[in-house]
């Protein structure tokens, strides 16, 4: 336990450095999974975490389950409030492991379906790692459908041609024997399924999730997104920063695809967004860090005291 903590705390030094840089040194360096996600300081300490909680889960109390049902609230608070604390879920999913006994099926899916939604960020690996000891790397078969959703500066290119945008199809969800080590040594169906809807969104294969989500083999996964405020719209957000980081335009028809929404669904959904437009048939995308060709030079900003250091270490 002791060295679980340490590493924990080990963990969040390191973050909490990354997020207190100064922003001119670090600027390229911090990953831009993090970066997407509002930053590695959003992600260890998130802005909606009440102070109660910040105190338990930074301590050993993280590890007492009569805490149990004051991270229980918390999380009910999220699904509530569409906020969402990976660390504290963790902590939950821990104590399940110390206490199985305590272990709540439907927490566990409410939790997964939070960390789905945080893609590209590994946090859904996460939590299965807590959840199965096998390994959790995915078992699709590579196709040349799957390699066609990716959102790529070379697919971007294609999108700029309307037939191509229409000649693209999307990729039909994996079959259940192609999950099977999705999930880790994990058995359960549910969690299988929300293992294979995570696999899409991490791939950027974003008409073949909503064609999967949307099927009646996935109804349960449904039931239990209905009670996740702002579900469907965290996984348009996950598209919608896959599609910014990628392309400068791309055809209304496969942009509405990647949403799951079309005509005035899509219009609407397009305007609302700051800097994105909608123009005879294609969606414009701001020029951004990511979707921008340009050269970026780093300085690093070495003292004479840490030079004469290192000449001394040499000699």
């Amino acid at each position: 336990m002791t060295a679980e903590l340490g590493k924990q705390q080990s963990v969040e030094t390191v973050m909490d450095a990354i997020a207190d840089a100064d922003p001119q040194t670090t600027a390229g360096r911090v990953d831009p999974l993090l970066s997407s996600s509002g930053g590695a300081g959003q992600w260890v300490t998130p802005s909606s975490r009440p102070e109660h909680i910040q105190q338990l889960i930074s301590g050993v109390d993280r590890y007492n389950p009569q805490n149990l049902e004051t991270l229980h609230d918390y999380l009910a608070s999220q699904l509530d409030s569409e906020t969402y604390d990976c660390l504290a879920n963790l902590a939950i999913l821990k104590l399940y492991q110390f206490n199985p006994s305590d272990f709540n099926y439907v927490v566990v899916i409410n939790i997964l379906l939070k960390a789905l939604t945080a893609a590209p960020l590994p946090d859904f690996q996460l939590c299965l790692s807590l959840l199965g000891e096998a390994s959790l790397a995915p078992n699709f078969p590579a196709s040349a459908d799957s390699q066609q959703e990716q959102p790529t500066p070379a697919a971007a290119a294609k999108a700029e041609d309307d037939d191509d945008a229409k000649s693209t199809t999307a990729a039909a969800a994996p079959s259940a024997s192609s999950t099977i080590n999705l999930a880790g040594n994990l058995t359960d169906p549910l969690i299988l399924k929300l293992a294979n809807l995570s696999n899409l969104l991490n791939q950027a294969r974003f008409r073949a999730f909503w064609d999967a989500y949307g099927s009646e083999e996935y109804e349960e996964v449904r039931k239990y997104a209905t009670e996740v405020g702002g579900f469907e719209e965290s996984v348009r957000g996950v598209a919608l920063e896959a599609v910014k980081g990628a392309f400068r335009s791309i055809s209304e028809e496969r942009m509405g695809g990647y949403l799951n929404l079309k005509g005035s669904a899509l219009a609407e959904y397009i305007q609302a967004q700051s800097g994105w437009k909608l123009e005879g048939g294609k969606v414009i995308v701001p020029v951004n860090v990511n979707n921008e060709i340009k050269a970026t030079v780093i300085r690093e900003e070495i003292t004479f005291d840490q030079f004469t250091k290192l000449l001394a270490q040499a000699a």
